[in-house]
């Protein structure tokens, strides 16, 4: 790792940290300016996140998908632009920012922990599919956090519904639509991402589909998010009933992303 992608990563790293605080500030202290400042730096810090990924991609001769510090790079990046994407089309609030960016920050934190590898790309992943599979994986991941950051903000509005910390934020119906919306993005990006990775696994393995913990955990997430949609749309889980389900769908997903090794040893190259 260079020495200006150390520095930049960190300045990275802890410009997240730093949004996130005055986004916690601004929100307590009902302070307009202070996250308007949140996201000035998020701005900022997505131009540095996309320095480092170039810094990287030019020292490695490979995209950064081949390893779990890679792969959070990459994948945060993905989140938190398009999170300011749509936030900057109004298509999301701002309030969800509260969530992404600590997750953000820890999965950074969490892929630099697995220590740095830098090494050529191997023939596991000399496949047009792995760039399908990972992009596609990382646009459901984010969709999904984007709901989860608005469902979480919900849950917070009617459990404090004359607070004046949240009277400014979206309207619980406004949330709860946007919700959906996303947990449908994701869904649909997530369907991709399983058809892409069974082809990449047909050249790497010989079969579309081997049973390994990572593939077992992508299709139980998909198919609670599944789920999710059969419930609103056929039992009429909305609000609240559906915001749980969304949180509880992340923490699946954290688990298919990044907590298969609990469950044994996986031939995933991932």
């Amino acid at each position: 790792m260079m020495q200006a992608e150390v520095i930049l990563f960190w300045i990275t790293v802890f410009g997240y940290a730093a949004a996130f605080i005055f986004h916690i500030f601004g929100i307590v202290n009902k302070k307009e300016n202070l996250i308007r400042y949140t996201f000035y730096i998020l701005y900022i810090n997505i131009f540095l996140h996309t320095t480092v990924i170039i810094l990287h991609w030019i020292l490695t001769g490979h995209s950064p998908v081949t390893n779990s510090f890679e792969n959070k790079l990459s994948g945060t990046w993905f989140i938190m632009l398009i999170y300011l994407i749509m936030v900057k089309l109004k298509k999301v609030e701002k309030s969800p920012a509260i969530v992404i960016t600590p997750l953000v920050f820890f999965l950074l934190g969490y892929g630099y922990l697995h220590g740095i590898k830098i090494k050529p790309i191997g023939p596991a992943y000399d496949s047009p599919w792995l760039a399908v599979h990972v992009i596609f994986a990382w646009f459901a991941f984010s969709s999904y956090t984007i709901a989860t950051g608005a469902g979480i903000i919900l849950l917070l509005k009617v459990k404090n519904p004359k607070s004046e910390k949240f009277k400014k934020m979206a309207a619980i119906n406004v949330l709860d639509e946007r919700c959906y919306r996303y947990v449908v993005l994701g869904f649909v990006n997530h369907a991709v991402m399983i058809t892409a990775g069974a082809l990449w696994a047909k050249k790497l393995w010989g079969n579309y589909w081997v049973w390994d913990p990572l593939e077992i955990w992508s299709l139980i997430s998909f198919l609670f998010y599944a789920f999710y949609l059969h419930a609103r749309s056929f039992l009429g889980w909305k609000m609240q009933k559906a915001a749980y389900l969304i949180i509880v769908g992340l923490f699946i997903l954290i688990i298919s992303f990044f907590g298969v090794g609990w469950f044994g040893p996986s031939p995933h190259p991932l």
